[in-house]
């Protein structure tokens, strides 16, 4: 099992706290897109509610495993069906993307200072992954 310290983790996480606009949109956009992700080579790609028949939040967690799964990922998540369904982001990235994916990120608008919104950053320190 591997072990890091100091930084060296390969994956880094995203959390994203969001409002739920519109379920009946949410879910066949959700199924399709978990497939697509898996495709891209995440190792995770999460949806949790407050409420499985009326949602009102949601929170997503990814895991990345390296900056082609988070390019593949930008290329393909289908920010038209996401913003129809859900608003209100809140991004968390826990771990230490490659520079290339924090420019791609700040490109498409989810990186400070291109986000606006609620953000924080939490350089990996130490742990596992199985």
């Amino acid at each position: 099992m591997p072990h890091y310290h100091d930084s060296d983790a390969p994956h880094w996480y995203v959390h994203i706290d969001m409002d739920v606009i519109d379920a009946d949109a949410a879910r066949p956009y959700l199924r399709e897109q978990t497939r697509i992700e898996e495709a891209n080579g995440m190792h995770s790609f999460e949806f949790f509610v407050d409420d499985l028949d009326d949602p009102k939040k949601a929170v997503l967690l990814e895991c990345f495993r390296d900056d082609a799964s988070q390019s593949a990922h930008m290329e393909h998540i289908r920010l038209e069906q996401l913003a129809s369904a859900f608003a209100n982001f809140r991004i968390h990235v826990y771990g230490n993307p490659p520079r290339s994916v924090r420019d791609r990120m700040h490109a498409a608008g989810f990186w400070p200072p291109a986000f606006e919104g609620e953000f924080t950053h939490m350089p990996y320190f130490m742990g596992f992954r199985g």
